[in-house]
């Protein structure tokens, strides 16, 4: 658990740019532009928004996860932490690090948390 890193503030970021991050596989290919922003390929393992016609099923589906579990600052902290580094939580976990091994920026992670947390977004409908 000491290496997972939160930042000062608010845990929670903008849904919307955490949807994008959800949509996009890129990153860490040796074809990506130095300085392009990595993506989470969270579709790829996950299920998210009913309306999501083709998703993963390595990981647990996450609809709902916000309605179900409510948006205070431990259930932050802990989709946060999980994000930044599955590993920390539970160590056969399949799930990468994305923060710790530096695939996604705090701010991305904030985005991620958001989606899957706000009330207003596609996964809590």
């Amino acid at each position: 658990m000491k290496a997972v890193v939160f930042p000062e503030g608010s845990l929670m970021g903008d849904w919307k740019r955490g949807e994008s991050i959800a949509q996009n596989g890129r990153g860490l290919q040796w074809t990506d532009k130095p300085g392009d922003a990595a993506g989470g390929s969270c579709y790829n393992c996950h299920q998210l928004s009913p309306r999501e016609p083709s998703f993963g099923t390595l990981g647990p589906s996450l609809q709902r996860f916000g309605k179900i579990r409510g948006g205070g600052l431990e259930v932050q902290k802990y989709v946060y932490g999980k994000i930044y580094n599955a590993k920390a939580y539970n160590a056969c976990s399949q799930m990468p690090r994305l923060g710790h091994s530096g695939t996604l920026t705090s701010e991305q992670i904030k985005d991620l948390v958001g989606l899957l947390l706000d009330p207003a977004s596609p996964v809590n409908q």
